[in-house]
């Protein structure tokens, strides 16, 4: 819990501070891809300078099986604070980049079935990333981009039908990925 406060609260503080130096250019947008399998994600990306931006990036997920599937319940949440560095930009913080992010995720699945009851998911991770920002004439934001990092908090618990809890260790690599489509407002 105490990661979870000091990772809002770094989260908040970065994006105040860039926030009062920025001149009112905000990129919204939103996964196209994520959102059609109900992992809503919408990214707000600050222009602090011509050749630099911060994002804020939340999301959420849900789903719940029936059918087959019945008993099945899923829940995400992930929250990413990215600072982004443009090469050479044309429209101001568009184009080519390269990126340092902090992600924070929380996951939980339950299913009621003969051998699986429940995992949960809490990570908390640094990492570098590189994209690619299109923006066009009209505003219209199109955003690409991939990292790779290290989770310095990772706890992952497994039960069984039995109520038998397991920690697993799972890998230190952390992985943050954007497809956005989106609006420029100002600039």
């Amino acid at each position: 819990m105490k990661n979870i406060k000091l990772f809002a609260l770094l989260a908040m503080f970065s994006i105040g501070a860039f926030i009062t130096k920025t001149n009112a250019q905000i990129d919204v947008t939103i996964n196209p891809i994520g959102a059609l399998f109900a992992n809503l994600s919408v990214g707000a990306d600050f222009a602090v300078s011509e050749n630099m931006s911060v994002e804020a990036q939340l999301g959420f997920g849900s789903d719940k099986g029936g059918g087959d599937l019945a008993g099945y319940s899923y829940k995400n949440f992930p929250v990413t604070v990215i600072g982004k560095y443009y090469f050479n930009p044309n429209n101001g913080t568009d184009k080519f980049y390269a990126d340092v992010f902090m992600r924070f995720v929380k996951r939980s699945y339950d299913y009621d079935d003969a051998f699986f009851s429940a995992y949960k998911q809490t990570r908390f991770g640094l990492g570098f990333g590189i994209g690619y920002k299109i923006v066009g004439n009209s505003g219209f934001v199109f955003d690409i981009g991939v990292g790779a990092g290290r989770a310095f908090v990772d706890k992952l618990k497994y039960e069984d039908s039995s109520g038998t809890q397991t920690e697993i260790d799972w890998t230190e690599l952390m992985l943050n990925g954007k497809l956005g489509i989106g609006y420029r407002f100002g600039g």
